[in-house]
């Protein structure tokens, strides 16, 4: 019980790191996202290169020899969730684009049906059932602004990127220190996002007055959020790891109200809460 409550404990703390990133983007827009997606990967990859160095070498050598290449095969598919998320706060609301991607448990659970034959109970239908009303409504709110539906749309191909990172790292987890693996993850990811930004978006220096979110963002939602919520993956389900990153939107939310005057809106407020009342009838239902 002690173990579990840990791991609880850990991804409750990068859901409330998690917070905290789209807050850090919104002080970047001049910036593009292939290329704030690089330089917070490459400062958080430098950090943790640093600690394993000194105190995880045996570690890095074992995170390599067991699971390079599938741990290459996670950076890609993170930075693209990096990608997709990060354009989505810079073209959505900060709430629709945080509840949105946090419907990761709802795809977590439909890739289990698909690709494991996993047979979902009455209440986990109900639940998505209550997830996609809600996500509907919330899109029903940008209808009238082109930006705001790309960006919802973008926030829910980043729901989807994230399910696929945290159903293929359960298995890694258990190989090796999950400060030793996300290094390899993050080196690869930051590779992919440095030549997508060269084919894609425009890359440059950042300037002196963006290095304080970069920075931010590199070390909160970055090198701790995601490193916790990873290394949660060995004491829980993915879609659990997933139901505690729902500390994000609230947190985000609240911090976006007196930042932005971001205030939500009436709907988007009741979309968010059949969000959040699906997440809850899926994953409690769930072993």
């Amino acid at each position: 019980m002690r173990g579990r409550v840990f791991y609880i404990l850990q991804g409750g703390l990068a859901g409330f790191f998690f917070g905290t990133s789209a807050i850090f983007i919104r002080y970047l827009p001049y910036m593009d996202s292939f290329m704030i997606g690089f330089y917070r990967l490459v400062i958080a990859s430098l950090i943790l290169t640093f600690f394993g160095i000194f105190f995880l070498r045996e570690d890095l050598l074992k995170a390599f020899k067991m699971g390079g290449f599938r741990l290459i095969v996670l950076g890609f598919v993170i930075g693209l969730h990096f990608v997709t998320y990060i354009d989505s706060v810079k073209n959505t609301t900060v709430m629709n684009a945080t509840v949105i991607t946090n419907t990761t448990p709802i795809f977590a659970i439909i890739f289990s049906v698909i690709f494991y034959k996993h047979i979902p109970s009455l209440k986990s239908i109900m639940g998505i059932i209550s997830s996609t009303i809600g996500i509907i409504i919330i899109f029903s709110t940008s209808l009238t602004f082109t930006s705001n539906i790309l960006g919802d749309f973008e926030a829910l191909l980043a729901a989807i990127f994230w399910a696929v990172y945290l159903i293929y790292g359960k298995s890694l987890r258990s190989i090796a220190n999950p400060f030793a693996t996300m290094i390899l993850v993050y080196v690869s990811s930051s590779l992919l996002l440095y030549v997508f930004g060269f084919l894609f978006g425009s890359p440059r220096l950042f300037t002196l007055s963006e290095l304080p979110p970069i920075l931010g963002l590199a070390i909160l939602p970055t090198t701790l959020g995601h490193t916790l919520s990873f290394s949660s993956l060995k004491g829980l389900q993915p879609y659990q790891t997933a139901i505690l990153s729902l500390l994000e939107p609230i947190v985000s939310t609240i911090l976006a109200i007196p930042l932005f005057g971001e205030v939500p809106t009436a709907v988007a407020v009741i979309g968010s809460i059949l969000v959040f009342a699906g997440i809850y009838l899926t994953v409690s239902s769930e072993k």
